[in-house]
């Protein structure tokens, strides 16, 4: 179901100009980007009042992150330091609801995904030119940051657009088999972008998102062999031109894989599993890692560094932040995610639409991963924008978005 045609058709090319501007947003920084988040959600909730359309409600993997969101607000009211957790854990709530808008504003009007799609793309090459500049200003540099400074990674971005990007152009090619002649030159240059950042784990997660999508989309041999001859190109090239580069990758594998003892995740990790112990039922409230950690001097002194303001890992702030209760909560979100996803679907014969959010989930979700931030902005940003996107993708295959089901 779509808007009729006798909606004023101002209406439709806001919306695409709006979907665009997530362009424009994130390369401004942190802030400027969360606007953008809220403000969708509030044309979101502004067109379901005109259209009387709030079925959404009823989703179960909704429901079920309104009930985790609720348990984040008591567990906050409950902590030692509830001014400060209540900040992050009430405003938590806008990340599923801004999965539940964007997949439907998109229905609604189904030339945004191009604009959303091409705002992506817009914003990985001014990243990509940025990133360039500051190399070349600061080439002894071992990260990168973009746009913003000293605030957000770079490498946030590239994994955040670029893996949905690089998805979408590789089904292309599996769709229209000429398309390689461009989609396998962006996804290499995508892949070589997250190379330049210096992050190790963007990188890596990268090529864990794309290799999942060849290997179960079953794509061609010759779709294989392109994009992994490209990528080593990819790497050399970089490798060469950039030795530093070169040195950190290789130290990074060796010696700051996150749960190798050199690593810089190692300790707050720990620190997060020492407190998730202490805290088993409850937890001890999000954002109250660190004043935490410094409450407790057998915590702090577990190593010389700071105590940090998050243990950097999805789940082990979400156990020792939100204990045993919030855990399971949690997972059974994820797990409600994929079911949304696979629901009256043959998963042995499985769309390539289907697949690419498949994959996408399984990436920004994966356990073993460094993350900034379980409950606040950072990186939340990225990781629900890409499954704000994989529904998108299932619901357009599907071709049903449950619209009118009350």
């Amino acid at each position: 179901m779509t808007l009729s045609a006798s909606k004023p058709i101002y209406i439709k090319y806001f919306i695409y100009m709006w979907i665009f501007s997530v362009s424009v947003f994130t390369l401004l920084g942190n802030a400027a980007s969360d606007i953008w988040l809220s403000m969708t959600i509030v044309i979101f909730l502004l067109y379901c009042y005109v259209e009387k359309e709030w079925f959404w409600l009823r989703k179960t993997w909704f429901q079920v992150s309104f009930v985790f969101w609720i348990w984040l607000i008591v567990t906050s009211l409950i902590s030692q330091w509830p001014g400060s957790s209540l900040e992050d854990s009430a405003a938590w709530i806008r990340f599923p609801l801004f999965a539940i808008a964007l997949p439907i504003l998109l229905s609604r009007h189904p030339k945004a995904r191009n604009f959303f799609l091409a705002g992506l793309i817009v914003s990985l090459a001014v990243l990509l030119i940025v990133l360039v500049q500051e190399r070349i200003n600061n080439p002894d540099a071992e990260r990168l940051y973009g746009t913003w400074g000293q605030s957000t990674k770079s490498g946030w971005l590239v994994l955040g657009f670029g893996l949905p990007v690089s998805i979408w152009a590789l089904s292309e090619v599996r769709k229209k088999p000429r398309t390689v002649l461009w989609a396998v030159p962006m996804v290499a240059l995508i892949y070589a972008t997250a190379i330049l950042t210096g992050e190790i784990y963007i990188t890596l997660a990268l090529t864990l998102g794309v290799s999942l999508f060849l290997i179960f989309s079953q794509s061609s041999f010759k779709l294989l062999l392109s994009v992994g001859t490209l990528g080593i190109v990819g790497i050399f090239t970089i490798f060469q031109l950039v030795p530093q580069v070169a040195q950190r990758f290789q130290y990074s594998l060796t010696h700051r894989l996150p749960w190798l003892e050199g690593s810089d995740y190692y300790v707050p990790w720990s620190r997060g599993l020492e407190i998730f112990q202490r805290n088993p039922i409850i937890g001890i409230g999000p954002k109250n890692h660190e004043s935490y950690c410094n409450f407790i001097s057998e915590i702090a002194s577990m190593s010389t560094t700071a105590c940090y303001p998050h243990p950097h890992q999805l789940y082990i702030q979400t156990a020792s932040e939100t204990g045993l209760i919030g855990l399971t909560i949690f997972l059974l979100m994820i797990f409600a995610l994929f079911s949304e996803l696979l629901r009256g679907k043959n998963w042995r014969a499985l769309s390539l639409s289907t697949t690419s959010a498949l994959c996408l989930l399984i990436t920004v979700l994966w356990p073993i991963s460094t993350y900034s931030h379980a409950f606040g902005q950072h990186k939340n940003f990225f990781t629900w924008l890409a499954i704000a996107w994989a529904l998108s993708l299932v619901a357009s295959d599907s071709n049903r978005v449950n619209v009118g089901k009350s």
